[in-house]
C-alpha cells in the first residue's frame, strides 16, 4: 500500500494559489496563451525557485509538489475548468481556456468554482 506524502511546510489550498498565480502568468505571456507541458514546467520551476517549499528537511520545486499533492501535473490541470490539455502522440500542450482571470482577483471561492464537477453513481432509495 502506497503512503500518501504529506509533510510539506504548506497547505494544499496555499500551493494551489502559488500554482495558478504562476502558471497563469506564464501562460498569459504566450502566443494564444498555449505552451508545452515540459516547457512550462521549466518555466514554472525557474519562476517559482524563491518559494520554500520543503518536504522532509529538504527543499523541493513547485513541480515537485504538484507531482506529490495531485499524483501527477496532468491531473492538477484536469482538475480545474480553466486550463485545458492538448494531447498529440507524444507532445501534450496545456492552454489557458479563459483569458480573463487575473493573478491579482485569484481568491479560494473563485478556485472553487472552477473546479470540475465529481459524479458519484449511488442507488438512492427513498422511503
Amino acid at each position: 500500500m502506497v503512503q500518501k506524502n504529506n509533510r510539506w511546510n504548506i497547505t494544499k489550498e496555499k500551493g494551489e494559489e502559488f500554482a495558478h498565480r504562476y502558471i497563469i502568468e506564464i501562460l498569459k505571456e504566450q502566443p494564444k496563451n498555449t505552451l508545452s507541458l515540459s516547457d512550462l514546467i521549466i518555466y514554472l520551476n525557474h519562476r517559482t525557485k524563491h518559494i520554500n517549499l520543503v518536504n522532509y528537511k529538504k527543499k523541493k520545486s513547485l513541480s515537485v509538489y504538484l507531482r506529490c499533492v495531485y499524483g501527477n501535473i496532468i491531473n492538477f490541470f484536469d482538475e480545474f475548468t480553466f486550463y485545458g490539455i492538448i494531447e498529440n502522440g507524444r507532445n501534450t500542450k496545456i492552454i489557458l481556456l479563459e483569458n480573463q482571470l487575473n493573478v491579482s482577483s485569484l481568491d479560494p471561492k473563485i478556485l472553487n468554482e472552477h473546479k470540475e464537477w465529481i459524479l458519484i453513481d449511488d442507488d438512492f432509495i427513498f422511503v
